[in-house]
């Protein structure tokens, strides 16, 4: 999984030439028609595409998801490039607080006549689910939204299992890092039946010790990485080894993917 999954968020917000809008004044707020959009996101990209709205892009970072055509790439997402961004003279930027740290964000006030969403963090799939309502109601497609919506709540539930597994999720294994509760991961575990027990972090992504990992109540370890416990721990207690190669971004469609692929390690031995 890449690392960039991990990053924590840290934006400075200025309100001076373009406005930041959050989903929750978007009601309150006259829509952009946007026909020249910029995606500081990978995951707001990914959401654009499957929108059917791939056409409006004229510019996404250096990571995102495939696309039918080349875009100019617009930099990084924790170094974007303020002169390519202007140049290509966007009415709508989208950038999310999922994604990275971003150390030019107040640069993006010098774009003029461009429309700046903010989307915040996602941890739960209704948390996805109401991002990606937020950016089909700026692309004026949200009925459409609305029937794919329908569809990928079908594809989450089919792989709903009751709680009944304890269990540590481990995103590294040197160091040991693992999943609390407050991580989207530990949401799609949880839809199959898995009880992540580390609940006491205020980390989404702590790093944890050896002693913690042999002396709680977890009925398994679930190494979500491509490296694997010590025998001597394995000897122990019972690992379960996920190797975690798929790019995950945060939309409806790459949860439900994430699912059906975990699905096939849990349940399908």
């Amino acid at each position: 999984m890449p690392c960039i999954l991990f990053l924590s968020i840290i934006f400075v917000i200025v309100f001076l030439t373009v406005h930041a809008i959050t989903p929750h004044q978007l009601s309150h707020k006259k829509t952009v028609h946007s026909q020249r959009i910029i995606a500081l996101s990978p995951s707001i990209t990914a959401m654009i595409i499957d929108l059917g709205c791939e056409h409006k892009l004229v510019g996404v970072t250096t990571f995102h998801p495939p696309l039918s055509k080349n875009l100019p790439i617009v930099g990084t997402m924790t170094h974007p490039n303020i002169e390519k961004i202007i140049e290509l003279a966007p009415d709508t930027i989208f950038i999310s607080r999922d994604d990275a740290v971003t150390q030019k964000f107040d640069q993006l006030t010098y774009v003029k006549n461009a429309a700046l969403y903010i989307l915040p963090v996602s941890t739960t799939f209704d948390d996805i689910c109401a991002h990606y309502m937020t950016v089909a109601k700026i692309l004026n497609k949200e009925n459409y939204a609305v029937k794919k919506l329908h569809y990928y709540k079908k594809q989450r539930q089919a792989h709903h299992h009751p709680e009944s597994t304890k269990a540590i999720i481990l995103i590294s294994v040197n160091p040991l890092i693992a999943v609390s509760h407050h991580s989207y991961i530990s949401n799609i575990f949880n839809d199959m039946g898995i009880n992540n027990v580390i609940t006491y972090s205020k980390s989404v992504y702590p790093i944890i010790q050896k002693e913690y990992l042999l002396s709680s109540d977890a009925d398994i370890i679930i190494e979500l990485c491509n490296d694997h416990l010590q025998q001597t721990i394995t000897k122990i207690i019972s690992v379960l080894h996920i190797p975690y190669e798929p790019v995950y971004f945060y939309t409806p469609r790459h949860y439900c993917q994430s699912l059906q692929y975990i699905a096939t390690f849990l349940y399908s031995q």
